[in-house]
């Protein structure tokens, strides 16, 4: 018997209840793709109106840290089920290239509610231990040393683009066992999920991206199905283990939605993060030299860097029923944005928000990872990695200097901060 095949996750509309801005509010000055203006307005409404209606988005904003924490922790209330639902409609010439291309991702784990999260999460946490990722570390070492090997010589480089790029997708790659070759490919990939789901694209852009959105889904099955027939030892394979054939466990196509989860998030938001401490470390007074002359210091480094300048800026729930934030009344239906961007500067939880402080001691109380049943899954790795990383760096390019008259630019997203480059001067 044949199984019907999920619709899209990107073919999903909300029907929101009609919310309007209040003249005056912070919502109509704040424009949620400007990444060099974000910390600065989010700020202000923070203090001033802790919660308000962004009409660009269509979504109320949360700003203030208890307030995100306790969404973050009521998950009965507040559905992550729109978690990467495109802030704009997808035009139906791209959704007919996707249902025509087999493209069948699942809300599997960000986006997805309990009881369907909790035993997928269940059985996902098997093939994602702490022993798996922990082995990776001789290849993230291997990995780190292959790029400053390929830097040797150079002087001004776009570290972005000649060394942090890739690296972060060369460790996933390992963990789900496919071919290193391949990571510019699934990186281009990756960013096609990503502007379909975080910005407003041209209706061109948004066809073109489901044309490669197929690719991409196709890959991945053909991967899993790869792996049934020749098991190994990964991550795909794991799961595949676990699952034994049993779909109250789990899925093939859940399955399939995981392998292309992790290809999709498990990179892109550790080369954003990575690219975005070393911008701070080299931009602060003395820091980069603080690193370079006590090592020990750089998971607090990591740490606060997640803190102050996380990677993935603003999440989405959507409220359940109506419900009272920070003393604003939201109707069931409605969609909220909370920002981890203003949260982890509240001055309420971190003693001098804006300072970048190797010596702050509730650090990782930094909601960029979330919290609750949604916590990221891929936190030690990424943890891992950019330690590793900066140790590296650090011995390698003590001298290392941003480049004069670089300014750094972002892709045009609202929920993920990613820059486009990073030029430095390695020997200073």
């Amino acid at each position: 018997m044949s199984v019907a095949k999920p619709p899209s996750d990107l073919a999903k509309v909300w029907d929101l209840p009609k919310a309007v801005c209040p003249v005056g509010s912070i919502g109509h000055r704040w424009d949620p793709y400007d990444q060099h203006a974000m910390y600065k307005v989010l700020g202000e409404a923070r203090q001033s109106e802790p919660v308000f209606y962004s009409p660009e988005l269509d979504y109320w904003v949360v700003t203030r840290y208890d307030d995100v924490m306790s969404i973050l922790r009521n998950p009965s209330v507040f559905s992550a089920a729109n978690a990467n639902t495109p802030v704009a409609p997808v035009p139906q010439e791209a959704l007919s290239i996707l249902d025509e291309g087999g493209y069948a991702l699942e809300g599997i784990q960000v986006n997805c509610d309990p009881p369907r999260h909790d035993r997928i999460r269940t059985h996902v946490s098997q093939a994602m231990g702490m022993k798996r990722l922990m082995a990776l570390e001789p290849h993230i070492v291997r990995n780190v040393e292959l790029g400053i090997k390929n830097l040797q010589g150079k002087n001004r480089v776009d570290i972005l683009k000649d060394f942090i790029y890739e690296f972060p997708a060369r460790v996933i790659f390992s963990l789900l066992d496919i071919p290193e070759s391949d990571a510019a490919q699934v990186k281009a990939w990756a960013m096609d999920r990503a502007l379909m789901s975080f910005t407003h694209s041209s209706k061109n852009k948004q066809i073109d991206g489901a044309r490669n959105l197929v690719e991409f889904w196709n890959y991945c099955v053909k991967h899993v199905q790869k792996k049934m027939l020749n098991p190994g030892d990964d991550y795909v394979s794991d799961l595949l283990a676990v699952r034994d054939g049993d779909d109250d466990k789990l899925t093939l196509n859940e399955i399939n939605s995981a392998a292309f989860g992790l290809l999709f998030a498990g990179h892109e938001t550790t080369t954003n993060q990575s690219t975005h401490l070393l911008n701070a470390l080299l931009s602060g007074d003395g820091l980069w030299q603080q690193l370079v002359d006590e090592p020990s210091l750089i998971p607090l480094a990591v740490e606060e860097g997640l803190r102050m300048y996380g990677a993935v800026a603003n999440w989405r729930r959507r409220a359940v029923e109506d419900v009272t934030i920070g003393g604003m009344d939201i109707p069931a239906g409605s969609g909220i944005v909370i920002s981890f961007a203003a949260a982890n500067r509240d001055p309420e939880m971190f003693e001098d928000p804006d300072e970048f402080r190797l010596d702050r001691k509730n650090v990782r109380k930094h909601l960029t990872f979330g919290n609750g049943l949604h916590f990221c899954m891929g936190a030690p790795l990424a943890r891992l990695e950019m330690k590793l990383l900066f140790q590296t760096m650090t011995r390698e390019f003590p001298n290392m200097k941003l480049a004069a008259d670089e300014e750094i630019d972002f892709v045009r997203a609202f929920g993920f901060r990613a820059p486009k480059s990073l030029w430095v001067d390695l020997q200073g």
